[in-house]
This record gives C-alpha cells, sequence and structure tokens, in this order.
C-alpha cells in the first residue's frame, strides 16, 4: 500500500512541488528583508540624522543613526530565538513565549 494523499498523488511525487513553494517563499522573504534593510540604512544616511540627532550635528547624527542602523541589524538574528520561534514553532512554545 502506498502513501497516497487526497488527491490520488503519492508522497514522493509531491516533494518537487513543495521544494518549489519553500524555495520561492524563502526568495521572496530574503528580498523583502533586503529591500528593508536597503531603505533604513539609506534613511539612515540621509533622514535620520537631520530628524531624530539634529543637536548632534552632522557627524555625529550620523553615527548615532548608523548605531541604530547597527542594533537592528545585530539585534535581528536574536529575536526568533528569543520569542521561541523554530521548526516545531507554535505548536511546541507558544506564539507568548519567550526562552532569554
Amino acid at each position: 500500500m502506498t502513501d497516497s494523499l487526497d488527491d490520488g498523488r503519492t508522497a514522493a511525487s509531491r516533494r518537487p512541488t513543495r521544494t518549489r513553494n519553500v524555495a520561492a517563499a524563502s526568495f521572496a522573504g530574503t528580498t523583502i528583508e533586503f529591500y528593508d534593510f536597503y531603505v533604513y540604512g539609506t534613511a539612515a544616511a540621509l533622514v535620520f540624522p537631520k530628524v531624530f540627532f539634529p543637536a548632534l550635528g552632522a557627524t555625529a547624527g550620523a553615527v548615532a543613526s548608523f548605531a541604530t542602523f547597527g542594533v537592528a541589524f545585530v539585534a535581528r538574528p536574536v529575536g526568533p530565538s528569543c520569542s521561541g520561534t523554530s521548526e516545531i514553532g507554535w505548536a511546541a512554545s507558544g506564539p507568548w513565549s519567550s526562552r532569554c
């Protein structure tokens, strides 16, 4: 007896479609994340020093805005480990649990 799915296909015949879907979702997520950091980096260089740090001057304001960009870049991988997101995700740890 084969392991058949509801639509009559076997699990082995379904694997390439799932792999393609995972690859497409990973590509889309990475593209969106890159765009987000690109826009944030551009704003950190051009807008943030004048809007958020006007009292610091041009150079110190730029350094302060790039420091916030650096903190965001370093903290990005820490978030999933603290929020409890993993392969089993919501079922094992719950959406509001914390590991930190």
